[in-house]
């Protein structure tokens, strides 16, 4: 009797529960863990685009943060927000694939030592200026980037969001967006590249989510 109900909640969109579904995916329920997983693809995807060179690259990353997930059900029943679960589990993934790569040595640096919300003046300092230089590559971008762009990172939207907003495709919204990001970190030089970086790690996660 229970399966049916389970089957029945998972089979209509409408009825989504998620502290519902969060219970039977760590109780191993792959349905449920599906719908979950369907529901968070997007903003996953998203994010670690902003910040891999390729989609290729991003989705070996995506796919890993869920398999992750998947494997450790057993801590999803303490869970009740999955939202806030699979962006920390992101963020931690794409931290250890930089790290992997041992690229953006000096980004993965200044995040450990700058803290998401300044509280010196040095602190703020440092995220202002890096702000302001994010702002100038932003602005100087074409008109539907930097629409795209704005969009996701300032504003939170989900791709679509802004493909309603736009009232262009979602597909578009993704390219436009994989666009905007590589062209605004080729606009630093090398030596400033990971500012880039440090900018969007230091955005917390659920306003990307």
């Amino acid at each position: 009797m229970s399966g049916n109900c389970s089957i029945a909640i998972l089979s209509t969109k409408a009825l989504y529960n998620e502290p519902h579904l969060i219970i039977l995916a760590s109780q191993g329920n792959r349905e449920a863990f599906t719908s979950l997983y369907s529901h968070y693809l997007d903003a996953v995807t998203q994010y670690i685009r902003l910040f891999t060179n390729s989609e290729d690259e991003a989705d070996e990353v995506i796919q890993d943060v869920f398999v992750r997930i998947w494997e450790q059900r057993d801590k999803l029943s303490t869970v009740t927000s999955f939202r806030s679960y699979v962006a920390r589990a992101a963020r931690n993934r794409l931290l250890d694939h930089l790290r992997h790569l041992e690229v953006r040595k000096a980004a993965i640096l200044d995040l450990q030592q700058t803290k998401t919300t300044a509280e010196t003046p040095e602190d703020i300092w440092h995220y202002r200026y890096i702000y302001a230089k994010v702002q100038q590559q932003i602005a100087a971008l074409p008109t539907q980037c930097q629409h795209v762009f704005r969009l996701s990172v300032e504003k939170g939207m989900s791709l679509d969001e802004i493909a309603a907003e736009l009232h262009i495709s979602k597909s578009g919204v993704k390219n436009q967006l994989y666009k905007a990001q590589k062209l605004v970190r080729q606009c630093f030089e090398e030596k400033d590249s990971h500012l880039f970086i440090v900018f969007l790690l230091s955005i917390p996660t659920f306003s990307i989510f």
